[in-house]
């Protein structure tokens, strides 16, 4: 008896450690695969206005690929701040783009990267900033708003009377018109007929006349061409001409040309013009008096 009260006592206490071993052998396991799974995907966080019904545990995709999950939400006064788990493939740059989109129509939502192609590396110890795209929901609370304008309006013109009344007076008046057109049509349907044949037969003969003178039409215009050609060329000749004129009125008055210091020096000019004067007067004498200057001897 004794025998059998120690063997459930000894059976007791292996169960209890295999329990206990069994527990420690998962919580060692979940451990290990929580560290492995740490250092397999990169920590990220990113800063929305808006979250959009975002939640721990939502998909994180890059280019519509499945790589992440959102590992916790902070959320403060200006913004949500989440904490994304990514398995990169590859390193994000510094341009790289966040957003929450919805993946169907019931509004479920998950975080989308679209990797950049700048140069410079992604800071991952920095909070980044993303934005949240509408969606179908988003889409469908705008149209319900614009469906809410729609009938303000309808609303407010059917109270307006006066609006109503000009509104009925213009359609009479369009119809009077519309009536009155076909009337004009209907008498003058034989002269509008033959305007649209006479019209018909001048475009066919005029085709006729370019057809039949095309060559004539092509050289008139080839020679246009050369005229046109010649007289560009006469342009840029003269804008040569023009440009060394330009040149040499610029060279005159230079300050340090002699054209400039004669007109610019009052004193220069004066003894010039003074000299010149005594120039002229002895030429007038020599030819008065020749022999005054000049001694011809006769051997």
């Amino acid at each position: 008896m004794k025998f059998y009260q120690d063997k459930r006592s000894v059976e007791f206490k292996v169960g209890l450690f295999t329990l206990l071993a069994i527990i420690i052998l998962i919580l060692g396991y979940s451990w290990f695969m929580e560290v492995m799974e740490n250092r397999k995907y990169t920590e990220l966080q990113v800063k929305f206005s808006n979250a959009g019904n975002i939640e721990p545990g939502s998909a994180v995709s890059i280019l519509g690929v499945k790589k992440g999950r959102v590992k916790d939400i902070s959320i403060k006064s200006d913004g949500v701040t989440l904490n994304l788990q990514v398995e990169l493939d590859f390193p994000l740059k510094k341009d790289t783009e966040f957003y929450i989109i919805e993946t169907d129509i019931m509004g479920d939502v998950q975080v989308e990267i679209i990797p950049g192609q700048d140069n410079e590396m992604l800071d991952l110890s920095l909070v980044h900033h993303g934005f949240r795209n509408q969606g179908i929901s988003g889409f469908v609370s705008q149209l319900g708003i614009l469906v809410r304008d729609v009938q303000e309006l309808m609303n407010s013109i059917s109270e307006d009377k006066e609006f109503i009344k000009g509104l009925f007076s213009f359609a009479d008046s369009s119809q009077s018109f519309i009536n009155k057109l076909n009337k004009s049509y209907d008498k003058n349907y034989e002269n509008i007929e033959n305007l649209i044949a006479n019209a018909s037969s001048i475009s066919d003969k005029l085709e006729t006349i370019i057809s039949q003178n095309e060559e004539s039409i092509n050289s008139s215009l080839n020679l246009t061409n050369e005229v046109l050609n010649d007289f560009n060329s006469t342009l840029s000749e003269m804008d040569i001409i023009v440009k060394n004129f330009q040149d040499l009125s610029t060279k005159l008055v230079e300050e340090d040309s002699s054209f400039n210091k004669i007109i610019t020096e009052k004193e220069l000019y004066e003894k010039l013009l003074k000299s010149a004067v005594s120039l002229d007067s002895l030429l007038i004498d020599i030819k008065k008096n020749p022999g005054k200057y000049f001694k011809i001897k006769v051997f």
